[in-house]
């Protein structure tokens, strides 16, 4: 009997193995039967299902039937634009801001978005679009998906322990950042433009000046800061400040809520020499493979409720008016997240620079961090 079965049963066995993967993997190709997408974008930007949240990939995966093939992280505008430029680049969608967007457009590095094909286009503000802040002229290029400034957040134990001083009277703008009583307990952003548009308004300069002399300005006193640096971050700050590793920082608005949900002793603090609003846009890369379901996406995001969820997980302002609407008056009337008109009167948005003040910017910066 025993032969029996090794003749028989194991074969059978065998065949009945083969049969079940089959069935799996005919399944597992019919679930996303209107095939993939691949997506780069910033971290801790769309909601993922932790804490209660929507997850939204998930939920674009089920009510479309496209799988989210990848999807990748960056730190920088700059970082994602390096990936952007190499031929091996495959992405459908990319996340950037509205400064980077003209270079791409310039660069032919991303495609016309058809917004004929986007039923929800009409719930974003035009305050929020290209054509009213300059970086796309004809709204033809990116789609908003979030807008905000860049502000400080701080430690206020820690401050008042490094000082002696109180926290609020040490802390009332960017010039806080190059305090040598604060040494080695500053981050700062690692992204170029960012850099550099801070070091402009402490010198008293836009940030979108052309002015080559006050780029090189620009890099002597952030080349001097660089002592006084703990770190050059982005999503790090995250634990570096909720766990009390690091003083202060400069961040993103969406950011700073965030945080200080999750560390009491953090404060925020909008800069006396004002700082730069920011819009952040979805495009389409020129040599995406999967248009349609880019388009798809795109539209997916700028559903209400996607949007929302969108918002309320990366505490960033949501661009989309059928979205807000639906948030909750505490998320409206939260001054970091939308700010009042004064405030924002002294803001200043990024605009494109020509290539060559681009590639200036770069390579100072370079030389700064090495």
């Amino acid at each position: 009997m025993k032969k029996i079965f090794l003749l028989v049963g194991l074969p059978l066995v065998f065949i009945f193995c083969i049969f079940i993967f089959i069935i799996l993997k005919l399944t597992k190709t019919d679930s996303f039967k209107n095939g993939e997408i691949k997506i780069f974008c910033w971290g801790q930007y769309i909601s993922d299902g932790t804490d209660g949240s929507l997850n939204v990939l998930e939920t674009f995966e089920k009510e479309e039937n496209i799988k989210v093939a990848a999807f990748n992280t960056f730190d920088s505008c700059e970082q994602m634009y390096a990936k952007l430029k190499n031929k091996n680049s495959n992405y459908d969608i990319i996340f950037t801001s509205d400064y980077m967007v003209k270079r791409l457009i310039d660069e032919n590095l991303i495609q016309k978005i058809d917004t004929n094909k986007l039923k929800n286009y009409k719930n974003i503000m035009e305050s929020c679009k290209g054509s009213t802040w300059g970086f796309d002229r004809y709204n033809m290029y990116s789609v908003p998906y979030s807008w905000g400034h860049v502000g400080i957040v701080y430690n206020k134990k820690l401050i008042e322990s490094l000082t002696g001083k109180d926290a609020k009277s040490v802390v009332t703008g960017l010039d806080a950042l190059w305090d040598k009583r604060l040494k080695q307990e500053i981050l700062m952003f690692i992204g170029s433009r960012d850099s550099f548009s801070i070091a402009q308004k402490v010198l008293g300069n836009s940030i979108n000046t052309t002015n080559e002399k006050n780029i090189h300005k620009a890099a002597k006193i952030l080349r001097n800061q660089k002592k006084l640096i703990q770190a050059y971050v982005m999503d790090e700050m995250f634990d570096k400040m909720e766990n009390g590793e690091a003083a202060i920082s400069l961040a993103y608005s969406g950011d700073i809520i965030k945080m200080m949900e999750n560390n009491k002793d953090l404060r925020y603090c909008f800069p006396k020499e004002g700082t730069n609003v920011f819009i952040d846009t979805v495009c389409i890369p020129k040599n995406a493979k999967n248009v349609n379901n880019a388009l798809k996406f795109i539209d997916f995001l700028c559903e209400d409720y996607i949007a929302k969820a969108n918002a309320e997980f990366s505490s960033y302002s949501t661009p989309n008016k059928a979205a807000w609407e639906l948030l909750d008056d505490n998320i409206k009337n939260n001054k970091i997240a939308y700010p009042d008109k004064e405030t924002l009167k002294k803001c200043e948005a990024h605009l494109p620079l020509p290539k060559n003040l681009n590639e200036l910017i770069e390579n100072l910066w370079a030389n700064i961090r090495t």
